[in-house]
């Protein structure tokens, strides 16, 4: 059975007007491809570090670049087998360049393609790839057969679809500053478009994509940007005003700052993590959300024990593959491997054992990741039960990007 187009959408651009691209931004998209698939390097740093070394670059000229960018590293898998390259290749870029303008832009693009494709092997190659789902989704075959084999074929196939739409924008109001009304109001008169998304009042989602952080109202410390998602997770935790609050893993700390928010700035969280840099940028972020009751502290030999048993909330946002957020991070998956995930699962569950000691009797733990696999998720839950019988599951929850927003599962436990 073939994999309709429709199942797995490509974009694609209606050309009213003619296009022409200068030699220039087509020798920097195969510049930044090979930065990306050959030395591994991030998308997001790619394109950040090309716009701003071209700062004469026009806006259409740099939503071009970016757009195409992204769509390729989206894409990789297919326009690769419809180009029939490798990366061996020596024009390899140049040939997936070629196939993902030709199909975006079709006969509106004025500018020769890098590569010229043969017009009837070119539509051959698309109509082959619908044949052959890992393929058609753009994602590598040992991820397709793991998706099958934790999910079930149907819900694979409807998470895949979803986790390659470019990703919706969603901001957490600041409620410690404003309400969500008071936001959507500066926000308009910004000349963004915002409304309220979801179970939780400060979730707002963007009407489109612009960016934000040079806005008056970003500034003055009024909202984060934060996936709808992760918002929930804080809710998860629900931590009470006054308590004691460690989150373990909180990197720059977009939930630490949820946290305090849902507290009142009243009690105590201390935000912990093993990379110092992380967490000088969630001081940062904290001193501009206006919030006072967080504590940042490197993870070192002793910190753990030092907190056994102190904890009224805790949360562990372990490490992960990042599966469910794919369409964020669409070239995590080309740096991702069967071999990793299986590192992170040990990861995660040593980290379940180790840091679950800071937690009080009485307390509450909430473990979550960004992964929508239950060999992440259900399985490592079960297996710290088993040999932790002092904490109970209270309940647990999969978020899927097929909700609207990214993919993250969360497991609320109570230690007795």
């Amino acid at each position: 059975m073939g994999w309709d187009i429709n199942s797995f959408s490509v974009n694609k651009h209606s050309c009213s007007t003619n296009m022409k691209l200068h030699p220039n931004n087509i020798q920097s998209i195969i510049q930044a491809l090979k930065k990306i698939f050959l030395d591994g390097a991030y998308a997001d740093d790619v394109v950040r570090n090309l716009l701003q070394s071209n700062p004469k670059w026009g806006s259409r000229d740099r939503r071009f670049i970016a757009s195409s960018i992204y769509s390729i590293v989206r894409w990789w898998k297919r326009y690769v087998f419809i180009a029939d390259t490798t990366k061996k290749d020596s024009d390899c870029f140049e040939k997936v360049l070629s196939a993902y303008l030709k199909e975006t832009y079709g006969d509106g693009l004025l500018t020769p393609l890098p590569v010229e494709l043969n017009e009837e092997i070119f539509a051959s190659r698309i109509k082959a790839a619908t044949a052959d789902r890992a393929v058609q989704a753009s994602i590598p075959d040992w991820m397709d057969a793991l998706g099958v084999k934790e999910l079930g074929k149907e819900l694979w196939e409807r998470e895949l679809h979803f986790s390659n739409l470019e990703a919706d924008v969603f901001i957490r109001v600041n409620t410690l500053k404003h309400t969500s009304a008071e936001i959507i109001k500066q926000l308009n008169a910004e000349g963004i478009e915002a409304t309220q998304f979801g179970p939780y009042p400060e979730t707002l989602k963007l009407a489109e994509r612009k960016p934000l952080q040079r806005l008056h109202s970003y500034l003055n410390g009024g909202y984060e940007i934060q996936d709808s998602g992760s918002q929930v997770i804080a809710h998860y935790l629900k931590p009470s005003p006054n308590a004691f609050v460690i989150d373990a893993c909180a990197g720059a700390g977009g939930k630490t700052l949820h946290l305090s928010a849902l507290m009142g700035n009243k009690g105590k969280i201390v935000s912990m993590d093993i990379e110092a840099f992380k967490l000088k940028e969630l001081e940062r972020r904290a001193e501009r959300a206006g919030t006072t009751i967080i504590q940042t502290k490197v993870i070192r030999e002793g910190v753990i024990t030092s907190l056994k048993n102190k904890a009224d909330y805790l949360l562990l946002d372990v490490p992960c593959s990042g599966i469910g957020v794919l369409r964020r991070n669409p070239d995590d998956k080309w740096k991702l491997s069967a071999e990793r995930i299986q590192e992170l699962t040990q990861i995660q569950q040593q980290i379940l054992q180790e840091y679950s000691s800071m937690v009080k009797p009485g307390g509450v733990l909430v473990y979550a990741t960004c992964s929508i696999l239950p060999i992440e998720n259900d399985n490592q839950i079960e297996q710290f039960l088993k040999s932790n019988t002092g904490f109970q599951l209270e309940k647990k929850q999969t978020i899927y990007p097929s909700e609207g927003g990214d993919g993250y599962f969360m497991a609320r436990l109570i230690k007795k």
